[in-house]
């Protein structure tokens, strides 16, 4: 059957004009400022900061969010200014900065033009990630529909729309991705160098293909070696903040992971009773969030079970990201606009899990096949 050569381009642009429905909401009270998609806090240090730098800068209060450390380290990127100094928990930000670095460095460095490069960066991530999903499946002989987990990714749409880094995220993963299954081995290596900088437990993608490529001996120590050292920069810089700001990133009392299921189980358990809550939206809430919770659990076990089939690269990246879920705290599980974020990267891989044929790196499997085409015996 001809494939269609417009789906992956088609996949990139919905997501892109998904993602700019999705601004509308936000902008249209706020004279159309891209200001306010941050999202920064009017009654902390980093409102006072984002008005001293910007008078028609866009705070809100209440309703901030975390676009606004985003933009905090586009404006104070190694942690020598002092806006880091107003941050909530600044070495777990600064534990990801690859995205607010983006904004300092396509933005001149120019604070004022901070807003405007993230949401540059958001829509382009989202139109790169839409058409690396559709070309990698592509990889696997289907038509290239799997972008369609990116532009209709309700986590990925959000992050986009608030200037936060799961775009970026995305983007990096599913092209490091391609490039490996091209065997781009360069582009993949510093795709996969710049992963962990977006969102820290990235780091262990390519230590997943590693040791898949070696148990399936389609790879050799060398490029195990090349792919374990994407990890290095992250480590230095992970140093470097350990040093300026005096903890680790992992260190907080609200982190991310927590023991297995318990964020999962006391999200669950919260909001069955707030679905019995006598205020209206607060019933609703939690009527929603047990739906979104029950289906994302659903969705994952039974992605992870079909990943233990380990038929590809892409299956050994999900299995560790996936079983990362487990662990994940009540900071991460609490609020829907949380959950579906923090579990929008690995959702962006379940096509690939659970409908695609096996994906192979293409020259290791040009290499399994004899001189006639036909598979080696």
């Amino acid at each position: 059957m001809r494939r269609l050569g417009w789906i992956p381009l088609a996949c990139g642009a919905l997501a892109v004009g998904l993602t700019i429905l999705t601004m509308i909401p936000s902008l249209r009270p706020a004279d159309w400022s891209l200001t306010v998609l941050p999202r920064v806090d009017t009654s902390t240090g980093m409102g006072q900061a984002a008005r001293a730098r910007d008078p028609g800068f866009h705070t809100v209060h209440p309703g901030s969010y975390d676009g606004q450390w985003y933009w905090g380290i586009a404006v104070d990127p190694i942690a020598t200014g002092d806006v880091h100094q107003s941050f909530d928990r600044a070495s777990y930000r600064y534990g990801h900065p690859l995205y607010g670095w983006l904004g300092w460095v396509l933005g001149a460095a120019q604070a004022r033009a901070v807003p405007y490069v993230l949401a540059l960066v958001s829509l382009v991530s989202m139109l790169v990630a839409g058409i690396a999903a559709s070309l990698l499946g592509r990889t696997a002989g289907r038509e290239g529909w799997e972008g369609l987990f990116i532009a209709v990714n309700p986590g990925l749409l959000y992050a986009a729309a608030h200037t936060l880094a799961e775009p970026l995220s995305a983007a990096l993963l599913l092209g490091g991705l391609l490039a490996y299954m091209r065997r781009r081995l360069p582009v993949a290596l510093v795709c996969f160098a710049f992963l962990p900088l977006s969102k820290e437990p990235l780091v262990l993608v390519p230590f997943a293909i590693a040791a898949w490529g070696l148990l399936r001996r389609r790879i050799d120590l060398r490029e195990a070696a090349l792919l374990a050292a994407t990890a290095i920069p992250a480590a230095v810089w992970w140093i470097y903040a350990r040093v300026q700001l005096g903890a680790w990133f992992t260190t907080g009392e609200r982190t991310t992971f927590h023991a297995p299921l318990g964020g999962w189980k006391r999200a669950l358990l919260d909001a069955g009773v707030n679905s019995y809550s006598a205020d209206g939206n607060q019933n609703q809430l939690g009527e929603a969030s047990i739906i979104i919770l029950v289906s994302l659990a659903g969705l994952l076990f039974v992605a992870t079970v079909l990943a233990l089939r380990l038929r590809g690269p892409v299956e050994a990246v999900f299995l560790p990201l996936a079983v990362l879920m487990a662990f994940l705290g009540i900071a991460a599980t609490l609020n829907q606009r949380d959950i579906l974020r923090v579990t929008s990267i690995v959702i962006a891989l379940v096509p690939f899990v659970i409908a695609s044929p096996p994906v192979m790196p293409l020259g290791s499997e040009r290499a399994s096949r004899s001189p006639t085409g036909r598979p080696a015996p």
